[in-house]
């Protein structure tokens, strides 16, 4: 009895690679993703994304953020550091951002000008700088 379970346990995926649904939307396996985010004073998203195997978001679409507890304000940080930014006005400008996460699986309809037709979601943030 104790081999059919370890065969079971043997054939699950490792945590981090099963899909998960956070804020009621479902998404894919954990990646470590390289994203080209575009942030101004009203929109916030990321312009491309890709993974080890090539882009994972469609030509001229593009994701929509949502962030683990905390990670958006991380992530913020850092850009501003990145920037030497000292403006009042909200960060603004493309920056490469090395993330692990996950790809939203169902496409939904644009929300508002400027969003995607997916999301990512940022688990971790590895990195951030401005695009060049």
């Amino acid at each position: 009895m104790w081999q059919i379970a370890l065969l079971a346990l043997a054939s699950m995926a490792p945590a981090g690679q099963r899909s998960l649904t956070f804020a009621g939307e479902p998404f894919g396996a954990q990646r470590n993703l390289t994203c080209t985010w575009f942030t101004n004073f009203e929109n916030s998203r990321f312009e491309q994304c890709q993974d080890a195997t090539g882009q994972v978001l469609q030509a001229g679409d593009g994701a929509s953020i949502e962030c683990a507890q905390g990670v958006c304000r991380q992530l913020y940080a850092a850009a501003l550091k990145a920037a030497g930014w000292r403006k009042p006005d909200p960060l603004w400008g493309t920056f490469e951002v090395k993330l692990v996460g996950r790809v939203s699986l169902n496409p939904h309809e644009k929300r508002y000008l400027g969003d995607a037709t997916r999301t990512v979601l940022i688990e971790r943030f590895i990195s951030v700088h401005p695009s060049r």
